[in-house]
Parts: C-alpha cells; sequence; structure tokens
C-alpha cells in the first residue's frame, strides 16, 4: 500500500499524527533545554557580533563610540567599556564604581560580583588592538546543562504518555468488540460490539454486527425449518394412516378404497414435493462449496426451453386440471446451455405458487416466453399478490407472507429461494413485480446458448 494510501485510513492517520506530535514535543523540549542552557541575561550572538562591529567601525571617533554604547543600554541593557590598547577607559556605558566583569566559563557560574561579559578585541587607528569589554544584565544561573539523561528521559516520558494515550483508544474499542465476539459465540445472539468509531475499528465492529444478525436470521430460519418440516411431515403421514385405516374398514369395498388410494397418492406427490425442496437446497449449498474446491457445480447441458416449458405446463395440467394455463411460447424458442432438472425445478415452482396464490377457480395462469439478447420467461398471476414492503424478503430462506399463506397454501418458504439460486447460478436473473389483490409477474431471464456475435 502506498504512503498517500495509508494516511487515507483514519486509523493510520490517527497513528501518523501521534507520531508527528511526539517529535514535534521532542524537538520543543530539545530546544527549551537549549534556551535553559545559555546563560541568563546574554543578548543572542547576532547582536553581540553586530554591536562590537559597529563599535570597531566607529573608533576613530571617541564621541560616537560613546553614543554607541549609550544605546546599547538603551536597547540591550548591556554594560559595554571600550579599553585602548594601554588598558584605559576610551569610553563606557558603566555607572562609577561598577565592578569589572570576567569570561564566562561554564565550571564557575557568574555571579553579582563577578557578571559574564563578552571580550573581544578591537583595532585602534595606530594598529594596535585594544578590547571590548560587554556586560550582560545579572539575571541569575544558567540552565543545567544539557545532558544525555536529561534528553533520553524527556523523549521517554513524552513517547511514553503518547503511547499510552494511543493504545487507550485501541485497546478499549478491540476489548469491546472481543467482548461482543465471546459473548456471541457462547450463544448470546443479542451480543453486538455497536461501536460508534469511524475508522476501521468502527468498520469491523459493524461488519461483525451484521454478520452476526446474519447468523442470528440463519439459526432462527433453521428453527422455522426444523418446526416447519415436522408439521409438513405430520400432516399428511396423519392422513395417509387415516385412509388406510378407512380402507382396512372398507372391508372389500372398492369404491372406498379408490377414493382413498388417491387421497393418498395426493398425500406422497406433497410428501415428494417437500423433500425434492430440502434435498435442492441440501444439493445447491454442497455445489457452492464443491465450485470453491474446483468441482463442476452444475450439470449443464444444451436444453430446448420450448420443450421445457411445455413439458412444464404438462405437468401443471396435469396435477391441476381445474385451473386454466394459458402458454405462449414461441415454437423457435432457442436453447440454453443449463442443469435441466433444476431449470424445470424453477418453473414447476413458479406455476405452482400462481396456483396457490390465486384464490378465484376461474382465474387463469399465464406461461409467457419471448427472445431478445437472452430468452425471458413470465409466469403471471392474478391472485393476491404480495406486500411491497415483503417483496423484498421473498427471496429469502423459509421467510413466508403470512398475510397471503394459510394453511391450505403453506409451505417453507423454500420455492422461491431455490428458484433465485438455481438462476443465479445459470447466470441469469428473476424478479417479482407484485401488488396487493392485482396478481404477481415472475421474470426470469436466462442467456442463450451459443449466442452468435452481431
Amino acid at each position: 500500500m502506498a504512503f498517500r494510501d495509508l494516511l487515507r485510513t483514519r486509523l493510520a492517520l490517527r497513528i501518523y499524527l501521534v507520531g508527528l506530535a511526539q517529535f514535534a514535543v521532542v524537538a520543543a523540549g530539545f530546544l527549551a533545554l537549549l534556551e535553559m542552557n545559555r546563560p541568563k541575561g546574554f543578548p543572542h550572538e547576532h547582536q553581540v557580533r553586530f554591536l562590537h562591529e559597529v563599535i570597531a567601525r566607529e573608533i576613530e571617533d571617541r564621541r560616537e563610540v560613546q553614543s554607541v554604547l549609550e544605546l546599547a543600554q538603551t536597547e540591550m541593557r548591556a554594560t559595554v567599556t571600550v579599553l585602548d590598547p594601554d588598558g584605559a577607559v576610551f569610553a563606557t556605558n558603566a555607572p562609577p564604581g561598577a565592578p569589572r566583569c570576567m569570561p564566562f566559563r561554564p565550571g564557575k557560574p557568574p555571579d553579582e560580583q563577578h557578571p559574564p561579559c563578552h571580550v573581544k578585541p578591537v583595532r585602534f587607528p595606530d594598529g594596535r588592538d585594544g578590547r571590548i569589554e560587554q556586560i550582560a544584565p545579572f539575571r541569575g544561573p544558567p540552565g543545567p546543562p544539557i545532558t544525555g539523561p536529561r534528553l533520553v528521559g524527556l523523549v521517554l516520558v513524552v513517547v511514553g504518555i503518547s503511547s499510552w494515550l494511543l493504545a487507550r483508544t485501541l485497546t478499549r474499542p478491540l476489548r469491546r468488540l472481543s467482548t461482543a465476539a465471546r459473548a456471541f459465540g457462547g450463544g448470546e445472539l443479542k451480543a453486538r460490539a455497536a461501536l460508534p468509531n469511524r475508522d476501521e475499528l468502527g468498520e469491523v465492529s459493524r461488519a461483525f454486527d451484521e454478520m452476526a444478525e446474519r447468523v442470528t436470521e440463519l439459526l432462527r430460519a433453521e428453527r422455522e425449518l426444523l418446526a416447519n418440516v415436522s408439521h409438513e411431515l405430520r400432516t399428511p403421514l396423519s392422513r395417509i394412516r387415516m385412509a388406510l385405516a378407512l380402507v382396512a374398514e372398507a372391508e372389500g369395498d372398492v369404491a372406498v378404497a379408490r377414493e382413498m388410494l388417491g387421497e393418498i397418492g395426493g398425500d406422497l406427490d406433497e410428501l415428494e414435493r417437500l423433500i425434492s425442496d430440502v434435498l435442492t437446497a441440501a444439493r445447491l449449498d454442497f455445489e457452492d462449496a464443491a465450485s470453491h474446491a474446483g468441482i463442476p457445480p452444475l450439470r449443464r447441458e444444451r436444453v430446448d426451453m420450448h420443450d421445457l416449458l411445455t413439458h412444464a405446463a404438462s405437468r401443471f395440467r396435469a396435477a391441476h386440471p381445474q385451473r386454466a394455463l394459458v402458454v405462449d411460447v414461441p415454437a423457435e424458442l432457442p436453447s440454453v446451455h443449463a442443469d435441466p432438472v433444476l431449470l424445470r425445478r424453477v418453473f414447476d415452482n413458479l406455476l405452482e405458487n400462481a396456483h396457490k396464490y390465486t384464490e378465484k377457480p376461474t382465474e387463469a395462469v399465464e406461461l409467457v416466453a419471448r427472445v431478445g439478447k437472452e430468452i425471458t420467461v413470465e409466469v403471471v398471476d392474478k391472485g393476491v399478490g404480495i406486500a411491497a414492503e415483503d417483496l423484498p424478503r421473498v427471496f429469502r430462506p423459509f421467510f413466508r407472507v403470512d398475510k397471503s399463506r394459510t394453511r391450505a397454501t403453506g409451505g417453507l418458504g423454500l420455492g422461491l429461494p431455490l428458484a433465485k439460486r438455481i438462476v443465479d447460478a445459470h447466470g441469469g436473473e428473476i424478479e417479482l413485480v407484485s401488488a396487493p389483490n392485482e396478481g404477481t409477474r415472475a421474470r426470469v431471464r436466462l442467456p442463450i446458448a451459443n449466442l452468435p456475435a452481431a
């Protein structure tokens, strides 16, 4: 990751800014120690150098030199004495009786009796050297000298405090996230991290909460599946047992036996559909995992869509002879490269749903196919429809719209999710257009096999 990209992340930017702050504080402390180590009261070196240059330039005129010294006293509060080559006072701004200065030495701190001074030679017109003695006002002893331990101590203190603050801002949300993860792993399904952070830790927290929500929903759906499967199995099995008991009590009554066997056949068909839905879902789950291992997930072959839809219509009419089915499928419908067993399951489920949720027996169900850049198949009914707030959830496993699904039209909520997963696996799309009491239009789009280039 490039440095510019790294700084775009909030967490990395925070660490980078803390590092800059540490460097700035250490640098400021170092400069403060330098200032403390400078003798108190001394003017800056450039001021001293400038003053000496002015004195040397005006050394020929005692009055000008005296004026310069008086200005130095006013502006710099420094006492300056110019001595000629014989040691006599040439010019001075020192008051009478003022002590003579001594050059500053680090081993011997100055005091009021021996103030520090700058001493510098100055060339007089006769070629001999005098000297300039500049005394700074005494303000106390110089600060402690800079030493290695002091500097290291300053660095350790600054880095330690800032690192502790940074570590605290990182460990607290991480501890909260780990606590939520342990609680959720221990079975507390309501455990959430819910971090308010807007950095990467907040993103991890939101991802964990979303994952926990999906896992909770999946576990709830599995529990509903177990309850629904047991209920759906118990009902037809109970009817089959009662039918067999009635046949046994009929004692040779062929009419009663034939009627009971018909009901048994219907119950067995219901059981077969139930088991087929569950097994198809399990197969798709297995093949999703197998596809990541390099195993082909579908048993694809060239499928004639006209034949597949025609046979689906025939099965629907045989299962529901009282329901009118309008079929509009062109004979020249092209083929698709698909798994015929799974694809047949899609249209069987859509037609079965259209029948279940069309309450009026006189209302017909439509099966329409069209060809463009892809094959579009629609199953249309005039049934109870689906509310707008339920449409986004109808493709979730085990979801059932309670307002429109009674015991007679009940199920596990696997039909539409299975249809979507199968269509998605074939590179197609499925969508529902519906409104309450206006019916539902299920639209499936599938890519054409070996579509020639335009």
